[in-house]
């Protein structure tokens, strides 16, 4: 095992320098990976939601060996989902052998075959630029393992005009640093239309053929880096999309400026707003009269919106801008039409930003530096928000080059509203205040971030990073220690927030990242602990249990000194001493680990075995004896 290594120290009144060891083992590179090749059948390739529907055409093939080929199609008056097709190694995203499973990022592209069916009412450019609104193109995304709920987005593409004529070659590369695409088991050609696109209607066609994923080199290892936390409500692009919303909610509804007897105020404070390398990062409120359901995606979801965003410029100045909706459910033509009320340019995005309404239908809104814009509501449509409304705060990038950016808020107020108190909440070193605001993000976890004024760094290391684990420690030589985070995944890279306490020393300290190798399995029953660094590698003793009654074992992949090794996704099968023992089909293991289901059934002292069916040199492990009562 090669180590490198790149040591600086740090002191207590001094930036935090950065220790960096980071241990590689050598990577096999992938080979081809074929997802549909369709010379018989289109198995493995289907319809996830909507109406398309992917049917396997023996007369259409690019091979020219007579196989055929998958053809897709569908009416856009059939679904606003108009294309949701996936195709996966074996089954479906839902469903699938537990073997079925590969790291995307082991490969350079997706490659395959496209023929457009120009007997269909629609055009390639019509599809590819829907005359009413939709997605552009055709999306591709990631068919995340295990629940097909992350849904990382690989890349958007164009259907060449050329397809018109005959097969055209697509090649996608696929950027090995998108989070969430390792496990996947395959991908799925998507793409959404509006509501009058689809009241307009028009069928498509198209054929694809030869669906590979090209192999690879070895991506290089991780890198880390450093960077200096700022404390407040941090809204984070924490999600693979480029229109998830991250935002905060007020609780109560009364929120609207409308028939107030003076002007009515809405602040934000803000200490970062992403930065200069990523522009048009956007920061919002939305005001929502009505009842909204609980979706993030508010501006586009509900009838009636106003929309008060700001955006961050690459020179360091701010663009604030005004816009409005009404009667437009599941529809922004208006928001980014009509709608616009106008804007203001500020120097800066730092500092605290208001807009005020006055008399319904006056709009001010004051930048940090003292600039202002001016507007007015038309006051035909002032009756539509003079109702119930709550207040969202947040953010959405609007671009997939910003997922990872970030604003910080350090207040929020509100003042003047005719029917609900004044808000006056402070982010800088308290919580969240639940009984004012709620989350409601793409991400409940990371979206939303309070990050507390003890927090001294946040860790970065780019990815992909399958097996790599973050260790500190106060000297060159060690001990080394996991922080406690975990951090999260996050525009092409894995994000850590160490607060004081989680600094491995308190004049001095190093960081490393190392990559556990899986060496053996370990098998821990209820009663035993997992104990990293220990000669048995656990502690505790198996708590008796009852015949007849089901209870979990859970299987690691670890390394030598028993830590977890999360590159392992290795199928196992477990077996018993009791030969009527109730045992779980085998599974493949999800980053490194796997709980598992036994029912043990006679009496006295019996043993669990589990064997790796993957990798027939790893020995069979058996667990302590449990005493079966």
């Amino acid at each position: 095992m090669k180590t490198r290594s790149n040591t600086t120290r740090w002191f207590k009144s001094a930036l935090v320098g950065l220790g960096l060891t980071v241990c590689t083992a050598t990577t096999l590179a992938a080979t081809d990976l074929v997802l549909g090749t369709f010379d018989s059948d289109v198995a493995g390739w289907g319809t996830a939601w909507g109406n398309a529907r992917a049917e396997h055409d023996p007369a259409e093939d690019n091979t020219g060996n007579g196989g055929g080929a998958c053809y897709i199609s569908a009416d856009f008056s059939a679904d606003q989902n108009t294309l949701t097709i996936y195709g996966c190694i074996e089954g479906n995203p839902w469903w699938h052998p537990s073997s079925a499973n590969f790291n995307l990022s082991e490969y350079q592209s997706i490659e395959f075959d496209i023929k457009w069916d120009t007997s269909k009412s629609l055009s390639i450019a019509e599809f590819n630029s829907p005359p009413l609104g939709g997605e552009g193109g055709i999306t591709i995304w990631a068919v995340d393992y295990p629940g097909f709920n992350i849904r990382p987005t690989i890349s958007n593409i164009q259907v060449p005009a050329a397809a018109a004529n005959g097969w055209v070659h697509i090649s996608v590369p696929i950027n090995p640093a998108i989070a969430g695409i390792d496990p996947s088991k395959g991908i799925v050609f998507k793409k959404w239309i509006t509501e009058a696109q689809k009241n307009a209607g028009g069928t498509y066609g198209f054929w694809v053929d030869n669906v590979i994923l090209k192999g690879t080199t070895p991506p290089p290892p991780p890198s880390l880096s450093l960077d200096r936390p700022i404390p407040g409500l941090a809204f984070v692009a924490a999600t693979g999309g480029q229109w998830d919303r991250q935002n905060i909610r007020t609780l109560g509804n009364a929120y609207s400026w409308v028939g107030a007897t003076g002007p009515v105020s809405y602040s934000l404070t803000v200490a970062k707003l992403a930065d200069n390398a990523h522009p048009d990062f956007q920061l919002h409120i939305y005001f929502v009269p009505g009842t909204p359901d609980n979706r993030a995606d508010a501006d586009w979801h509900e009838p009636n919106v106003l929309l008060w965003r700001i955006m961050n410029q690459a020179s360091g100045a701010a663009w604030s801008e005004v816009r409005y909706k009404t009667n437009a459910p599941d529809d922004n033509g208006i928001l980014w039409g009509a709608g616009n009320l106008g804007g203001v340019w500020d120097p800066t995005t730092l500092g605290t930003w208001t807009i005020t309404f006055d008399h319904d239908t006056n709009i001010t809104v004051t930048a940090p530096s003292g600039g202002t814009l001016a507007t007015n509501l038309p006051p035909d449509i002032v009756p539509i928000f003079n109702n119930t409304m709550k207040i969202y705060v947040g953010v959405v990038p609007n671009s997939l080059d910003r997922i990872g950016q970030m604003a910080v808020l350090t207040g929020v107020k509100i003042t003047g509203t005719p029917n609900a108190p004044a808000v006056d909440s402070n982010f800088l070193g308290q919580p969240l205040d639940t009984n004012v605001w709620e989350i409601l993000a793409s991400s409940a976890t990371y979206g939303v971030q309070e990050i507390p004024t003890d927090a001294k760094y946040w860790v970065d290391w780019t990815l992909p990073a399958m097996g790599f684990v973050l260790e500190g420690s106060p000297t060159v030589l060690g001990p080394w220690t996991s922080p406690a985070p975990t951090g999260f995944d996050v525009g092409g890279k894995h994000r850590v927030l160490l607060r004081q306490g989680d600094l491995p020393g308190p004049d001095a300290g190093f960081w490393r990242l190392v990559k556990r190798e899986f060496k053996k399995l370990q098998i821990l029953l209820p009663g035993e602990t997992a104990a990293p660094g220990t000669p048995t590698g656990k502690t505790g003793t198996p708590i008796p249990q009852t015949a007849g009654v089901p209870f979990d074992v859970i299987v690691n992949a670890v390394d030598d000194n028993w830590n977890i090794t999360s590159i392992a996704l290795d199928v196992v099968r477990l077996t018993s001493s009791d030969e009527w023992a109730e045992l779980p089909q085998q599974a493949a293991l999800v980053r490194g680990t796997m709980t598992f289901t036994v029912t043990l059934w006679t009496a006295g002292q019996q043993t669990i075995t589990v064997t790796d069916v993957t990798d027939s040199s790893k020995a069979d492990v058996t667990s302590s004896p449990v005493t079966v009562q």
